[in-house]
């Protein structure tokens, strides 16, 4: 059986079918690559949904025009996580369009609502779940919405797979954006993890791409970056947000699996230029950056990560001058600030459990 997983997906910009009726073409390139696979899985970042409102405090909302779901049948995807911090942008009546959409058009979906996919493909029987972090400050998580990581609800998906004979496949939206290197605890939660069970756990939500690690006979790649994605605009057009160099690097994974074994995967590299996707050889850098997971000098590796994150935020916001703090002085904005910290207060006893086991 041959998997292959791809990260973060939003039909925005030059990928918006509704405004560009060559997005196709745009894919062509992702499309051909991915042939070939039994099946294909990623991340859907945005719901397709019709609705134009919304309650949400988020600085961002995003949301991507219900036609293009066509674009995912385009590149043959089979399942989405919907597991991600913008998934419920618009409310849970803009997720439910959303699996309504994907219902329709025989695209399989988990990570909310407590749904995990169970599936035999090429006679392989697997678990494929999703879940999404505190610390990429979702909103609507719960039995309704989104599938929350916690340490408990990992550990019980991994031993319900196991019990029923599955292999594990596990989507994680988790992490800081803008920077190669995951979070100390999230590594130390697949280190403890990943001695009792096998799986293949691919992550997302940095919008970069960070390393993969080889844990016993499982697989963990942190992030595969964007897979396809564009400029985001805000609600009230006051915030734009460009893909930078680093934004555009990404690659999906591809893995074969037999008798609930990993025998062998790949990693491909590809770029998202200013007229679709392009070929991008990345081998070397994912090499690099894996090497940085085996963490020897925690203070050292937070504060590469911090000054990493740093500089892309003063490249792509600017100074926090009156000018930001005025455009920020919004129902959303400040909602979304109040909503953060109270989600990272909850992150923070999360994570101590990540970090013990």
């Amino acid at each position: 059986m041959r998997i292959a997983f791809l990260g973060d997906i939003a039909f925005l910009g030059q990928f918006d079918k509704k405004i560009h009726q060559d997005a196709e073409q745009r894919l062509k390139y992702l499309k051909e690559e991915l042939s070939g696979y039994d099946y294909i899985i990623a991340n859907l970042e945005t719901p397709l949904t019709s609705r134009n409102s919304t309650m949400i405090c988020k600085s961002m909302h995003l949301k991507s025009d219900p036609c293009n779901v066509e674009l995912l049948k385009y590149l043959n995807i089979s399942a989405v996580s919907l597991a991600n911090n913008h998934i419920a942008d618009f409310g849970i009546s803009g997720l439910e369009e959303t699996i309504t959409i994907l219902d329709r058009e025989e695209i399989q979906w988990f990570g909310v609502k407590n749904q995990y996919l169970d599936l035999t493909i090429e006679h392989e029987k697997i678990h494929i779940s999703g879940f999404c972090c505190y610390s990429s400050n979702g909103t609507h998580y719960g039995r309704k919405g989104i599938n929350l990581l916690t340490l408990d609800n990992l550990k019980k998906q991994l031993l319900k797979d196991k019990s029923e004979g599955a292999f594990s496949i596990v989507s994680i939206h988790w992490g800081m954006e803008h920077t190669n290197y995951p979070a100390y605890e999230h590594v130390q939660l697949m280190d403890h993890l990943l001695k009792n069970h096998e799986a293949v756990v691919c992550g997302h939500h940095p919008h970069m791409i960070q390393g993969i690690k080889e844990i016993n006979k499982s697989l963990v790649a942190y992030s595969l970056g964007n897979a396809v994605f564009d400029t985001c605009v805000s609600r009230n057009h006051k915030l734009k947000v460009e893909l930078n160099d680093d934004n555009r690097k990404c690659f999906y994974l591809g893995v074969n699996i037999q008798k609930k074994q990993i025998m062998c995967y790949k990693i491909k590299g590809f770029y998202i230029g200013e007229n679709g996707i392009e070929q991008l050889d990345i081998k070397q850098f994912v090499d690099k950056i894996s090497d940085k997971l085996e963490i020897e000098d925690l203070d050292q590796y937070n504060a590469m990560r911090k000054e990493q994150f740093s500089k892309a935020i003063q490249v792509k916001f600017g100074k926090h001058d009156l000018n930001w703090l005025f455009n920020r002085m919004n129902y959303y904005a400040v909602g979304a600030y109040i909503m953060g910290h109270l989600r990272n207060a909850k992150y923070k006893k999360e994570a101590e459990k990540f970090i013990n086991g």
